[in-house]
């Protein structure tokens, strides 16, 4: 073997160790890169079911939240909670993760909140291959949730984006609220400071009809504004000695009472068909369509309401039902406490007119739905939700007007005992505490309030997420208004304090705290 092939023999050799190592050191990378690979992969499963967890377990404790805020018991609360675990999302959660009150942080023991543990199972490689680990991780989240008052307490909320203008003042009157007001209204004007809003639209969010310095306008704590206001000087503090309350271009407050249930037999509806009742000074008709005869003429002195009320000879006394219409313009009438349902018969006449005699309302709550509503499922009125109404109505309603000689008192299961009330009375829920009228939500026929009284007050919530509230006359009211809309006529003088928090909890709002 000559001196040359012994070198390429070497050379052969040391190439074959090169390609050998090589071979070990690609091995070995490979394993290194699969492991990397298999890590990154597990650690984003991990964070991908670490932020479907949280989500699901939100949910979940919201819709058990929802359901408090609803009136509902604390058993459903927890089944609906469950429901958004093991149903509507598979997770490995058990009934044991459900806990109400909570069992854990600053929440602990309070009622009205549910705590919500919401775990997964995940199956990892890395972690499966290196050591021989377990081959699955247990991914978990946490939320609460509450039903409780919201943190905004307006005394006046406008809700309709679109409405031009959502409150108006006409020009010769003046609306004080010790409280504050918000309008919905994206509507343009000009902001707190005199400068054009600028917003691309048309009309005005608030409007007070003059630039003359009178003593006319809005005077109240806060107003607020999605869009502008036409005279911004005319929107003084109800304290003269409190900062100028408007602020404009404020984020869209959502409906407070959007958990607010449909009126049913379940909370509180007396099912009985009442009929149509009219009360003159002289003629009283429709008793007689009541088949229980508990709607009646009083003929001598006597005990009702379980001895709330002593009626005199000649005294109407009616009771919570489903009536198509009831008009007063005369007598001494009494209101047994209870819900009031009206579904109407006619577009062309009010469901609820009060414009004359002595009317004793308290613990009271008027619901003005449709002809086609049902006591039994509150359809189709559950549906309506935050949905606009159709433009043609799909079924009969009818508007509402009511003067002074009108003071109702809310609902209050706190002082009443409402199935005591009457033989076959029904128990309301106390989700409905505080208010006292409640228009459906798809129903979009107007409500006024008219006549001058300064002193005595209508007290109680209105609620009508689409309905126009036409107020006019000098009066005073201790009250919440939510509608779509709100008009104050010419020459009114129109005063609100609020409801007392202790029992207004009809704005019961379902939302995270955790």
């Amino acid at each position: 073997m000559t001196h040359t092939d012994c070198k390429r023999l070497a050379k052969n050799r040391r190439n074959r160790r090169r390609r050998g190592a090589y071979l070990v050191l690609f091995a070995l990378s490979m394993t290194v890169f699969l492991g990397i690979l298999a890590l990154v992969y597990d650690l984003a499963l991990l964070n991908y079911y670490s932020k479907d967890c949280q989500n699901i377990a939100d949910a979940a404790a919201t819709a058990g939240a929802r359901e408090l805020a609803k009136g509902n018991s604390n058993n459903i609360a927890v089944s609906k909670s469950i429901e958004y675990l093991t149903i509507l999302n598979q997770t490995d959660s058990t009934a044991s993760d459900v806990r109400l009150p909570p069992s854990s942080g600053p929440y602990i023991g309070k009622d009205g909140y549910i705590e919500v543990t919401a775990r997964k199972s995940v199956k990892t490689w890395f972690v499966r291959a290196a050591l021989l680990g377990p081959s699955s991780l247990v991914v978990t989240a946490r939320s609460v949730a509450g039903a409780d008052l919201p943190p905004a307490q307006d005394t006046i909320i406008s809700l309709n984006t679109a409405a031009r203008p959502g409150i108006a003042i006409a020009s010769t009157s003046f609306l004080r609220v010790e409280g504050s007001i918000m309008a919905n209204s994206n509507g343009g004007g000009k902001d707190e400071k005199g400068d054009p809003i600028n917003n691309g639209s048309n009309g005005y969010a608030v409007t007070v009809g003059t630039s003359i310095s009178t003593p006319r306008g809005i005077f109240a704590k806060q107003v607020n504004s999605v869009g502008g206001v036409d005279y911004p000087q005319q929107i003084q503090p109800f304290d003269p000695s409190d900062a100028l309350p408007l602020k404009t271009r404020v984020s869209i407050r959502q409906d407070p009472f959007s958990n607010l249930p449909t009126p049913v037999q379940s909370n509180g509806v007396d099912s009985r068909l009442r009929g149509l009742v009219q009360i003159t000074s002289t003629v009283v008709t429709g008793l007689s369509e009541d088949a229980s005869g508990q709607n009646r003429i009083a003929v001598q002195g006597e005990s009702i309401a379980n001895g709330l009320y002593i009626a005199q000879q000649g005294d109407v006394i009616l009771h919570p039902g489903i009536y198509k219409r009831i008009w007063i313009s005369g007598k001494r009438v009494f209101f047994v406490p209870g819900i009031y349902v009206f579904t109407p018969n006619s577009a062309v006449y009010e469901s609820f007119r009060v414009t004359g005699g002595v009317v004793i309302a308290n613990g009271v709550l008027f619901y003005n739905t449709g002809a086609n509503y049902s006591s039994i499922t509150g359809s189709p009125d559950i549906s309506d939700l935050e949905t606009p109404p159709p433009s043609t109505p799909t079924t009969t309603f009818a508007a509402t007007w009511l003067t002074r000689v009108f003071r109702p008192t809310p609902i209050d299961t706190k002082k009443y005992d409402y199935s005591t009330l009457y033989p076959g009375a029904q128990t309301v829920s106390s989700v409905f505490d505080g208010l006292v009228f409640h228009q459906r939500r798809h129903n979009t026929a107007n409500m006024q309030i008219t006549g001058s009284d300064t002193t005595t007050y209508f007290e109680g919530a209105i609620y009508g997420k689409w309905m126009k509230l036409t107020v006019s006359g000098k009066q005073l009211y201790r009250s919440k208004w939510i509608v779509d809309n709100l008009f104050v006529s010419g020459g009114s003088e129109i005063t609100i304090t609020p409801l007392t928090p202790s029992t207004t909890t009809v704005n019961t709002v379902a939302y995270l705290v955790e």
